[in-house]
């Protein structure tokens, strides 16, 4: 059964990557059978969720770590334990924020549209430093009775804070730090080395270089707060008197009522797959740069002599793969042309617009299937033709 096809929804040559606007990545069928299976029978939540945020934990090598319903949702229910801890009477009212704590400070150049995670649950974002830098004492002057946490952010350029420096100061005036990692774990070396520099909570997808679920995400870090999220989380819908608190919350047993984060659920499907990819990922990193390798050099050879473009390897570093950067300028086409015909056409295909102000379109292999690089260059020498 084709249900796209019964749906009359047009499939994708997906160049772009893990977007979620393009439902993003496929799953292998191992992740595709442990998902049916987990969707099989039922369990209680928070036992699932504490049996595998422990060997997820294991598996990153960081202290704790539970599953979330993505990375945006991470941040927000890492957002709302800063600012309101285990405290049943705090979580109840967030947004509104019993106390004086209650700002998010983040770097200028860190801004970022995902920053809505934050507000969301109640934080008041504090901006410091200038676009192009950022001095210590604009963070020091801020880490007092109202700051919650500190937001950093990898991979943002100019002379700004590192995630060390920033751990450092926002430590000495006891306040911890969130990092938003959705786009840059893996490599696993990554998420090791901003939590060795101290780092107290990191969001990461799920659905980007481990190929889990889309709708998964991790929260880690340290287990007295990644433990304190499943009060915010989980469905508190029960009797206090027949209320059997698991240790994974480690909380009072005098529980508040559902949390802000009760609407961001993940499914046990979701829980399981993510766990079953990243058991995958780490029995073979090596697959997250093979995959769609073939389809790059089918692109790469179908394009070389085509004098209407230029077609250069580059790297995305953020998701820590190559990519192909496609210049269009020759064909005398705008990239926002190539861009919109490549949608309406047959095959439809999608790829990477970061650059296409420039006239520079990405290929990102992550999302490329059998027998896409050569569908792919031949359905785009026909556009840049017109």
């Amino acid at each position: 059964m084709d249900i796209y096809a019964e749906l009359g929804v047009r499939t994708i040559i997906n160049a772009v990557g893990p977007a979620t606007r393009l439902g993003g990545l496929s799953l292998s069928d191992e992740v595709i059978e442990a998902m049916r299976a987990a969707g099989a029978r039922n369990v209680r939540m928070d036992e699932l969720e504490e049996a595998a945020g422990a060997e997820i934990a294991a598996l990153l090598g960081a202290p704790a770590a539970y599953v979330t319903s993505g990375a945006a949702a991470a941040l927000s229910l890492a957002t709302a334990v800063c600012l309101a801890g285990d405290r049943p009477a705090a979580i109840d009212v967030l947004p509104e924020v019993a106390g004086p704590r209650r700002r998010a400070v983040i770097q200028r150049a860190h801004r970022d549209p995902y920053d809505h995670a934050l507000t969301a649950v109640g934080a008041e974002l504090v901006e410091i430093g200038y676009p192009g830098s950022t001095r210590p004492d604009e963070l020091v002057r801020e880490l007092d009775g109202r700051a919650a946490l500190v937001l950093w952010r990898p991979g943002r350029g100019g002379d700004h804070l590192g995630i060390a420096e920033v751990c450092e100061l926002a430590h000495a005036a006891g306040v911890p730090v969130l990092v938003d990692a959705a786009m840059d774990v893996p490599p696993l070396q990554r998420l090791r080395d901003i939590l060795d520099a101290g780092a107290d909570l990191v969001a990461i997808s799920a659905g980007k270089g481990f190929r889990g679920p889309h709708t998964a995400g991790i929260l880690c870090g340290q287990a007295d707060l990644v433990g304190a999220v499943a009060l915010h989380h989980q469905d508190m819908d029960i009797r206090p008197r027949t209320w059997q608190r698991s240790e994974v919350t480690g909380a009072d047993p005098v529980r508040g009522r559902h949390g802000i984060g009760r609407g961001m659920k993940v499914g046990r499907e979701q829980i399981v797959g993510l766990l079953v990819a990243l058991r995958a990922f780490v029995r073979d990193p090596g697959a997250h740069h093979r995959h769609g390798a073939q389809e790059l050099a089918d692109i790469r050879a179908g394009l070389h002599d085509d004098p209407r473009c230029t077609v250069r390897d580059g790297y995305e570093h953020h998701l820590d793969v190559p990519v192909l950067e496609i210049d269009v300028t020759a064909s005398g086409r705008s990239a926002d042309e190539v861009i919109r015909d490549l949608d309406r056409g047959t095959p439809r295909i999608h790829l990477g617009e970061d650059r296409a102000w420039q006239g520079v379109l990405t290929v990102n292999p992550q999302g490329l299937q059998p027998g896409d690089g050569a569908a792919f260059a031949k359905r785009f020498a026909e556009v840049l033709g017109g």
